[in-house]
């Protein structure tokens, strides 16, 4: 049962590798709403990788990819792309633009993370 989930989690993170290559920064303009919804959910594959390295790390932690400089590091891009995410959400939820700096701080957590070892997490 626990290798079904693992193989769930890992399928979710990698199918939003695709959408996770699309994202751009923005300068100085508000973004869309679809655009929006795109970062937050590609940062939701990331954030699922994320989470599946991290349960993986409790178990493994003498492996050389679970070092605590990257678990922290991922810890740390994991925390600011779900702030990012929570207030685009509330954003497009209230009807309000979404800042472009907003948008940028979820687009480099989602980069930080496919940069991380939790992006690599399914090829161990």
């Amino acid at each position: 049962m626990k290798k079904l989930a693992l193989i769930l989690t890992l399928a979710v993170g990698l199918a939003g590798c695709s959408t996770l290559q699309t994202l751009q920064q923005v300068a100085g303009t508000p973004v869309s709403p679809t655009q929006a919804i795109v970062a937050a959910n590609a940062f939701d594959a990331a954030e699922s990788a994320a989470t599946a390295y991290l349960v993986y790390c409790k178990t493994n932690l003498s492996t050389a990819a679970c070092s605590a400089d990257n678990r922290r590091s991922v810890i740390k891009y994991t925390r600011a792309g779900r702030a990012a995410r929570n207030q685009i959400e509330t954003a497009i939820s209230t009807n309000t633009s979404v800042p472009a700096a907003l948008y940028n701080s979820l687009v480099a957590a989602v980069t930080n993370l496919k940069a991380s070892p939790a992006a690599n997490y399914g090829a161990q």
